[in-house]
């Protein structure tokens, strides 16, 4: 038996154990559901480092060296993008779990309902995103997830070079600290989707696609 306070008379009393096993128990729950976050946080971020060190993001050769892919400047530039996009996010990432993360940072702010929601990051990413593509091809249109918001998404026009930009693509999972969520970046010409670069900074995948040329990660052909 252990003494417990009373909340009626402030006395001491006690009580057999067994009435506080589930106490106990969710206790220890608890304590294992920390420990094991703070673990998978700690191994994420070490996972990363190891890849990160003999990882070299580029351009496949075999497009850059292609006589009929039309958009190797959109394509180097969308790469170059995604990934310092993608450094942004780690920012969040490495600090979930520890005594360094503040969700207050992220300035969450809704959209169409409390599931459909933006971070502060989702619009830096977007931002950087849109003000670098504008500097090199100031003709070019884009259209970005949290720029067009709620709105009417505009129709793609085959005399205007278009960008499509989902500077988080799974914003729940990237607020949550799971590594599922990557910046997607896309480039359409003739009114088609016509190149595509996908970055997903905590599973080190960089994934590009060309119209006609395949697709490729970490700088492999795929296959199909």
């Amino acid at each position: 038996q252990l003494p417990t306070s009373c909340k009626k008379c402030n006395c001491l009393h006690y009580y057999p154990l067994e009435n506080m096993r589930f106490t106990v128990a969710a206790a220890a729950v608890a304590v294992t559901s920390i420990a094991a976050a703070s673990a998978f946080s700690a191994i994420k971020r070490s996972s990363r480092a190891s890849s990160a060190k003999h990882q070299h993001f580029s351009v496949p050769n075999e497009l850059l060296e292609s006589t009929t892919c039309d958009c190797k400047d959109e394509l180097v530039l969308a790469v170059q993008l995604a990934l310092e996009a993608g450094k942004n996010m780690t920012k969040h990432y490495d600090s979930k779990g520890t005594a360094d993360e503040n969700m207050g940072d992220l300035q969450i702010s809704t959209k169409m309902n409390d599931a459909d929601f933006a971070t502060a990051i989702d619009v830096e990413n977007e931002n950087y995103i849109s003000d670098e593509i504008l500097k090199k091809f100031p003709g070019h249109v884009i259209i970005g997830e949290e720029s067009t918001g709620t709105g009417t998404i505009p129709p793609l026009i085959s005399s205007s070079p278009t960008w499509i930009i989902d500077p988080i693509d799974g914003t729940t999972n990237f607020a949550s600290g799971l590594p599922l969520s990557c910046v997607s970046i896309g480039f359409c010409r003739d009114g088609k989707p016509y190149m595509g670069v996908v970055f997903a900074p905590m599973t080190n995948e960089l994934y590009i696609g060309v119209q006609g040329h395949g697709a490729y990660r970490n700088g492999i052909r795929l296959l199909g």
